[in-house]
């Protein structure tokens, strides 16, 4: 085992020089992943063969974000071998679509090889449009209208809106279907007059028990 060792290690300071990106061929370079509402964590495989007639050399993997890491199966790969690399997703709190960018960089070449793309698309189980509502001196002291639409997959109904009644008037209308709305809200401070900070908050429900919320930031600033 020693010995493979010494042996793998003189093959690659000979061939050291600039590896051709040809010569590595992948067997996918992006994937779209789509996870579960309670899913914490999501991975995708990328594997690599050495196609070309030099050792190669995984040097790093350099992500874009803090949220993805990566297990690499082993970095040296001699021609015709593979390896595998897995990225690591983890949800916190992201929703929506998290578009993730993983650079593979060789020994001695500046440049990333080879630039993999995980997307992964995290279900927004009530979302709000626009999550901020905002009034200023300048802007008109009328109502702000907030759309409300749920992902019918997992929830199925709007089961209560919470906010300060006495600093804000909401109403409630059905949505429009052709726009995916389950609701429209109607936002307006009693006081334009008075600095004011504060959260709606609507909670949704769905099969099997599901729990779900969103909010919506209200501020006025005189």
């Amino acid at each position: 085992m020693f010995t493979r060792s010494i042996l793998l290690i003189f093959l690659f300071a000979a061939c050291a020089s600039l590896v051709d990106a040809s010569a590595l061929v992948w067997d996918q370079t992006e994937v779209r992943i789509e996870m579960e509402p309670d899913q914490e964590e999501a991975r995708a495989s990328f594997s690599v063969t050495n196609k070309g007639e030099k050792v190669v050399r995984i040097a790093r993997v350099a992500s874009n974000c803090g949220c993805t890491g990566t297990i690499l199966n082993k970095k040296i790969i001699l021609p015709g071998e593979s390896t595998e690399i897995i990225a690591t997703f983890s949800k916190g709190k992201r929703q929506g679509l998290n578009r993730n960018r993983l650079q593979v960089y060789l020994d001695s070449q500046a440049d990333a090889v080879v630039t993999l793309k995980m997307n992964v698309q995290i279900p927004t189980l009530i979302e709000a449009r626009p999550q901020i509502v905002y009034w200023s001196p300048e802007s008109p002291k009328t109502s702000r209208q907030v759309r409300l639409a749920v992902d019918e997959r997992y929830i199925d109904q709007i089961l209560q809106i919470d906010y300060d009644r006495s600093q804000l008037t909401v109403t409630q209308e059905p949505g429009d279907p052709k726009n995916n709305d389950a609701l429209v809200l109607s936002v307006e401070p009693k006081d334009f007059s008075k600095l004011y900070r504060g959260t709606i908050t609507v909670y949704g429900s769905g099969p099997d028990g599901r729990k779900a919320e969103t909010r919506v930031h209200a501020f006025v600033q005189p």
